[in-house]
C-alpha cells in the first residue's frame, strides 16, 4: 500500500530553503543577472580593446571570458525563466532542473574559452608575434580588476543569500576573469622586461585554471541530473523512526537540488493496523520531514505491514479476521473465541454500511465467513453480529424530569463505588435500540492508583448500572484523575 503523505506540493506554491517564494527567488536573481551582465559587457569591451592594441594572447583571453561572462548571464536568465514555470502533466517534479542544464551551459562556454586561447597559444609558439604594450592599455586591464572583484563579490552574496546555484556558477566564471587580467597584465609586463614568453606560460596557467573551474561545475551538476543523493538517509530514517507507531524505516531515497528536495521511504508499521491510522502515522512522518529536512518539497511515505513478535494463534486470528474483513470493505470489533471440541468458534460483530440492504448485508458477511472457515483451518464455526456503520436515525439527547431523575441515580451509583464526588459529567441521549438509554459519564479516581485497579472500578460502576437501571443500552465510563479538566 503505497500512501502518499501529503499531495505532491508543486514548486509554485513553495517556499526555498531560504525562506522565497518562487516568484520572489526568480525576481531577485534576474535583477541580480541583468545588473552583472551589464557590467561584464563593459569589461569584455574593455578588453577586447586592449587586445586589439597589444596583440596580447593572454589578453585575449581575458576578453573571451568576459564575453563567456556575458553570454552565460543571458543563458542564466533563459534558464530561470523556464525553471519558475510551476509543475504540469509533463513535468510533475517541476521545471527546476532548467536552472542547473542553464549551469551546464556556462560549464560549456568555459571550456570553449578555454580551447580559444589555446589555439592562440600554438599560433604564438609556432612564430607569432609577442604583444606590444602601451601606458593606455595597462590602465584599461587595472580599470577591469576592480569591476571584475566587485562582480565576484556581489554574485557571491546574492547567490548565497537566494541559494542559488546559477548565481554562485557564474560567480565561479567570474573569478576566473580575475585571474586572467592579472596573468594578461602580468605578460603585458613580461614583453618590456625582455620576457615575451611569459605570456604564454601565463595563458598556458589560465587555460588550466578555467577548465578546471569547468570540472567543479559539470560535477556539481551531474550529480543533480543523475539524481543523486541530497539528504542523509541514516538521518531520514531517524526521523521517521521517532515517529510513535513506526517500527523501521528503509529505502530511502532523495533527489533534486539541496533547495528543491524530492524524498521517498518505506516505513512497517502493526499489519493489524487500520488504514486509516497508518495513514495518520505517514502523515506525521511527512510533517516531522518537512519540519527538519531542509528545502523539502515533497515527500512519499509508502507503507508496508512489519514483521510482529509471534502472536498467539488467538491473536494471529484476530489479525487474519481484520484483514479479512478490509478486503471486503468491512470493519469488526469485539472478536471472541471460544475452544470447543478443540476447534475455536468464533463471535465477531462485523460493521457493515447502513445504506445496504439486509440481503446485501448478509451476503457480504458471509463471504467473510466463508473466506474464515477456509483460511483458517482450526475455525469451525463463526457467528457474526451485523451492525451499521452508520445509523439511519440520530439520537436524540434525553432532556427534563426523566433525565434528571436518572442522573442523580447514576452519580449516586458511581458515588457508591468510586467515593462521594465520583460521578460527574453525565450525558443521556435516546439508544437506537427502542425504550433504551444510551450514557456517557466521568468519574474520579485517585491519579496514583494502578491501572487494574482503575479498569475493575469502571467495570464495577457498569456493572451496578446495568443491575439498577436495566433500560441502559451502551455506557461508556472515563475515569479520570480529581481536578482533570474534561476535554
Amino acid at each position: 500500500m503505497s500512501i502518499a503523505a501529503r499531495p505532491p506540493i508543486g514548486y509554485d506554491r513553495a517556499v526555498s530553503a531560504h525562506g522565497l517564494t518562487p516568484e520572489h527567488y526568480q525576481r531577485s536573481v534576474s535583477r541580480v543577472l541583468i545588473g552583472i551582465m551589464l557590467l561584464n559587457l563593459i569589461v569584455t569591451a574593455i578588453k577586447f580593446i586592449v587586445s586589439a592594441l597589444t596583440g596580447s594572447i593572454a589578453v585575449l583571453a581575458d576578453a573571451f571570458n568576459a564575453l563567456v561572462d556575458a553570454s552565460s548571464n543571458v543563458i542564466g536568465l533563459l534558464g530561470l525563466r523556464a525553471a519558475s514555470d510551476p509543475p504540469d502533466v509533463d513535468h510533475p517534479y517541476g521545471h527546476r532542473k532548467y536552472e542547473t542544464i542553464a549551469t551546464l551551459g556556462i560549464a560549456g562556454l568555459m571550456l570553449l574559452a578555454g580551447w580559444e586561447v589555446l589555439q592562440d597559444v600554438f599560433e604564438r609558439l609556432g612564430g607569432g608575434q609577442p604583444p606590444t604594450v602601451t601606458p593606455g592599455a595597462l590602465i584599461l586591464i587595472l580599470i577591469t580588476l576592480p569591476l571584475n572583484a566587485f562582480i565576484v563579490w556581489y554574485e557571491e552574496r546574492r547567490g548565497r543569500a537566494l541559494g542559488s546555484d546559477i548565481l554562485m556558477a557564474d560567480a565561479t566564471s567570474t573569478r576566473v576573469n580575475i585571474f586572467v587580467s592579472l596573468a594578461a597584465l602580468t605578460g603585458l609586463i613580461g614583453s618590456p622586461i625582455g620576457l615575451p614568453w611569459l605570456d604564454v606560460v601565463v595563458a598556458l596557467g589560465i587555460v588550466a585554471y578555467v577548465f578546471r573551474s569547468a570540472y567543479r561545475i559539470l560535477r556539481q551538476t551531474s550529480e543533480v541530473l543523475t539524481d543523486s543523493a541530497v539528504v542523509d538517509p541514516h538521518a531520514v530514517e531517524d526521523i521517521a523512526r521517532a515517529v510513535p507507531g513506526v517500527w523501521f524505516a528503509t529505502r530511502v531515497r532523495s533527489r533534486g537540488r539541496e533547495d528543491d528536495v524530492h524524498l521517498d521511504l518505506h516505513i512497517k508499521v502493526d499489519p493489524a493496523m487500520a488504514t486509516e491510522q497508518a495513514h495518520a502515522i505517514a502523515s506525521e512522518v511527512e510533517r516531522q520531514l518537512r519540519d527538519r529536512v531542509p528545502g523539502l518539497v515533497d515527500a512519499v511515505v509508502q507503507i508496508e505491514p512489519g514483521d510482529p513478535a509471534p502472536l498467539s494463534e488467538w491473536d494471529a486470528i484476530a489479525v487474519r479476521l481484520r484483514a479479512m474483513a478490509d478486503g471486503l470493505g468491512l470493519g469488526v470489533h469485539n472478536i471472541h473465541i471460544d475452544v470447543l471440541d478443540g476447534r475455536y468458534l468464533v463471535d465477531v460483530d462485523v460493521e457493515v454500511d447502513s445504506a445496504l440492504s439486509l440481503a446485501e448485508s448478509h451476503a457480504l458477511v458471509s463471504e467473510l465467513e466463508l473466506r474464515a472457515r477456509r483460511e483458517l483451518s482450526r475455525v469451525s464455526d463463526i457467528v457474526t453480529h451485523i451492525e451499521p456503520t452508520l445509523p439511519g436515525d440520530f439520537p436524540q439527547r434525553l432532556i427534563g424530569a426523566e433525565a434528571d431523575g436518572l442522573r442523580d441515580r447514576i452519580v449516586a451509583i458511581a458515588d457508591r463505588v468510586g467515593g462521594a464526588g465520583a460521578g460527574h459529567h453525565i450525558i443521556l441521549r435516546r439508544s437506537h435500540a427502542p425504550g433504551r438509554i444510551d450514557v456517557s459519564l466521568h468519574c474520579h479516581a485517585p491519579g496514583d492508583a494502578p491501572l487494574i485497579e482503575v479498569h475493575l472500578l469502571a467495570e464495577h460502576v457498569e456493572r451496578d448500572l446495568r443491575t439498577a437501571l436495566p433500560q441502559l443500552d451502551h455506557i461508556t465510563i472515563h475515569v479520570e484523575p480529581p481536578g482533570s479538566v474534561d476535554a
